[in-house]
């Protein structure tokens, strides 16, 4: 965009009938924006174009073609607008905010300085002011993790301490973020966690809070709630779900449990050894189980392997498969 005009390019060729009017290509959002964005389905319900101007953001609604127009007095005026990691930042000079791009809401802290965060300058970066995570936010410190998850999306995490990393997004950075910062409300250390018909599930001690995985982890209502109430357990070591199943396995010290999560009220079936003593976290993905214990992941094709397991599979590097730290 450039003025009152849009381009639009598909293979590197200007597309038929462009340049054209901004107004033209999308009613009701007016000429000369300041910055744009895109907003996904998973964090704004729709496809959305985010439009900058001045003190006013037009929402634009690409399946309806319709504008509306906002007022977000906490988020001031964009002079660049950007998604990167499904989070929203508006960007003003040397400085940048994270943004709800429902809301316009700002998280506290904000704003921030560019240099310390997205351009790198000598003496200065975010890594000054994370020194008190210690090695709980040093993804190869191989301090162990508290709970692995993959969700229905393909997204995958990794929980330390009051920390949560994105595990599948390595070619951005291997970040750790406050927990809060991810899932909206919640604190302190998660001890199992795992995703299923659209939500994600994060245990805490006898508590299970519930988000919403495409709606940009939207808590949902009335949780936390017990998890003898919700699953039928008082308390789970370590939590998983395979893709497209509807069977949850929980394990408690060494060994597991199965719940039919169509089934009401929620029961946990007879336990079933494990080759194991203790596990940390788990996961399942279309290449089988993973269990975490220490520094340590073990490997299983399936559940009925892991479940048939007379010995632990050989152990193998968390730090170096799933972080891609140096041996």
């Amino acid at each position: 965009l450039q003025g009152e005009q849009v381009w639009a390019y598909s293979g590197g060729q200007l597309l038929p009938g462009f340049p054209r009017r901004v107004a033209d290509e999308f009613p009701g959002v007016p000429g000369g924006v300041d910055a744009a964005v895109e907003c996904h389905p998973e964090e704004c319900g729709g496809d959305t174009i985010l439009f900058f101007k001045g003190d006013t953001v037009y929402s634009f609604d690409v399946a309806l073609r319709v504008t509306k127009p906002r007022a977000w007095p906490g988020l001031g005026a964009c002079g660049a607008a950007l998604r990167w990691l499904e989070r929203y930042y508006c960007l003003r000079g040397t400085q940048f905010q994270r943004f709800d791009p429902l809301t316009g809401a700002v998280p506290s802290g904000y704003p921030r300085d560019l240099r310390d965060y997205f351009i790198p300058c000598p003496g200065r970066g975010h890594g000054h002011g994370n020194a008190s995570w210690g090695d709980a936010g040093d993804r190869c410190s191989e301090k162990p993790f508290q709970a692995l998850l993959s969700d229905d999306t393909g997204r995958t995490y990794a929980f330390r301490g009051n920390l949560s990393f994105r595990l599948d997004s390595h070619r951005d950075g291997h970040h750790a973020w406050p927990l809060a910062q991810t899932w909206p409300g919640l604190e302190r250390e998660v001890g199992a966690a795992f995703a299923w018909d659209g939500r994600t599930y994060l245990i805490q001690g006898s508590q299970v809070s519930i988000f919403l995985s495409e709606q940009g982890h939207r808590p949902v209502l009335g949780y936390p709630r017990a998890l003898q109430e919700e699953l039928g357990v008082p308390s789970a070591d370590a939590a998983f779900t395979c893709p497209g199943s509807a069977h949850l396995y929980l394990i408690a010290g060494d060994h597991i449990q199965l719940v039919d999560l169509m089934q009401t009220p929620r029961q946990a079936g007879e336990p079933a050894p494990l080759p194991h003593h203790h596990v940390d976290g788990a996961m399942c993905t279309n290449d089988g189980v993973f269990l975490f214990c220490g520094p340590s992941y073990y490997h299983y094709p399936s559940v009925a392997q892991l479940l048939g397991a007379k010995q632990p599979a050989p152990p193998q590097s968390i730090a170096t498969d799933f972080f891609h730290c140096a041996q």
